[in-house]
């Protein structure tokens, strides 16, 4: 009752003068936070609602690891490093930060926007907590329909997010003791983490890094050289879905990321052909370029990564996965499928990402990083998402045999590359 009053109040005195606007802002922002901020220490306990607890992994690794390191000792190996880098992404029209959202209210910003961030703040994130969900999910600012059907869309996910992170730290020990973090210290150790048993793997980058590139070209040849018996099939975000057999340089498609990479794009299709790899591309025109900027007057890049666009993408690709997976386990059964995007979509944390949407065919999800802060790792650490540590070598992150934490975590493995160093042979 309490925050209803609250909400209604802040509203109406945000669209009043400025000495109501100030006085509102310094009494009734600071309780309405508080009032919102009550459910966190409920959501903490151990059977935090749609969070199961950790799992057994069936199928112990059939490779003996090199020597572990904790999280502690790669943070210490990391500062050693002293470099950390700055992630380049536009924030026009967006807000990320809970400072932000609070300024916003009493923007001159439409009365539809603004009362959306009215509701944002009476969820009671905590800075920390809001500077994760709104690099994940911005908030955003343009006077269309389509900010305020994506704001619309994060309110309705931002409670679950806020359970989710709460369990995250109310299980802080438990997870940092059943990371496992290896030294990549030979070809192939990779490939070793999936198990025969993992028919779908999910494998997920930041976009535009050449030795996650690389990597991810490597696991190919890897895992086809530990199960050479077994036919691979590759989905790619880089290709269009009626993309030809071979790209040529200069072609014009649709994937602006693929257009930059043509080396990398060649490689996996000389790879395809060497390993006699089908190969599908995902992405679809309909949700790319002029039509998207035009709903959102956003940056391309801002608008194609926001909740408004990423589930309607990813569930355009999932129907791919599913048709041609059906279709070819029909003819082939030992068939593997990798699907190779950016680590949002494949991530298990993120909502409506291909890890979620697949969940019936029971993922195996890889995320290809340059650094170790990070989604809701990051969050245990205390860290901005908006910066990356640096790591001195590469590393495999993991989870220890007895306990799973990837459904929070987001990953089954995680690999971890120096920025400038190449990919394992």
């Amino acid at each position: 009752m309490l925050k209803r009053i609250l909400l209604g109040s802040l509203f109406i005195l945000s669209s009043l003068g400025t000495p109501l606007q100030a006085w509102a802002q310094k009494q009734l922002v600071p309780a309405l936070r508080a009032a919102g901020a009550g459910s966190v220490k409920k959501a903490a306990g151990a059977s935090v609602l749609h969070w199961a607890p950790p799992v057994s992994v069936k199928g112990p690794f059939s490779y003996v690891p090199p020597v572990q390191i904790s999280l502690q000792q790669l943070e210490s190996l990391s500062a050693a490093v002293n470099r950390s880098v700055l992630l380049q992404q536009s924030r026009r029209g967006t807000l990320r930060e809970l400072d932000e959202i609070e300024k916003f209210i009493f923007s001159n910003a439409p009365q539809a926007l603004r009362l959306q961030a009215v509701k944002f703040l009476a969820l009671g994130f905590t800075a920390e907590q809001a500077r994760l969900f709104l690099d994940w999910y911005p908030f955003l600012t343009t006077n269309t329909r389509f900010a305020v059907e994506n704001n619309d869309w994060l309110l309705r996910i931002a409670p679950n997010f806020k359970k989710q992170a709460a369990y995250v730290m109310a299980h802080q020990a438990d997870i940092h003791a059943a990371l496992q973090i290896t030294e990549i210290d030979r070809p192939g150790l990779l490939a070793q983490t999936i198990g025969p048993e993992n028919r779908l793997i999910l494998v997920g980058e930041v976009h535009g890094r050449a030795n996650l590139q690389a990597e991810m070209a490597a696991l190919l040849r890897q895992y086809h050289a530990r199960y050479p018996k077994r036919k691979i099939v590759l989905f790619s975000e880089f290709l269009p879905s009626s993309h030809p057999s071979f790209w040529q340089a200069g072609q014009a498609v649709p994937a602006d990321f693929f257009e930059k990479n043509p080396d990398f794009a060649n490689e996996i299709y000389r790879l395809g052909q060497s390993l006699s790899m089908d190969i599908y591309g995902l992405e679809d025109i309909r949700f790319t370029y002029q039509k998207t900027v035009e709903l959102s007057q956003l940056e391309f890049t801002v608008a194609n990564t926001s909740f408004r666009v990423m589930p309607v993408r990813n569930k355009y690709w999932e129907g791919i996965i599913r048709r041609v997976m059906e279709q070819t386990l029909r003819q082939t059964p030992d068939a593997v499928f990798f699907v190779y995007a950016g680590n949002k979509h494949i991530s298990k944390s993120i909502a409506e990402s291909l890890a979620r949407m697949l969940q019936d065919k029971k993922p195996f999800c890889i995320e290809l990083r340059n650094g170790f802060q990070s989604g809701f790792l990051g969050l245990l650490q205390g860290k901005t998402p908006y910066r990356m540590a640096e790591v001195d070598k590469p590393y495999l992150m993991t989870w220890k045999k007895d306990s799973n934490y990837s459904s929070v975590l987001g990953f089954d493995a995680q690999v971890l590359l120096p920025f400038e160093t190449p990919a394992m042979p």
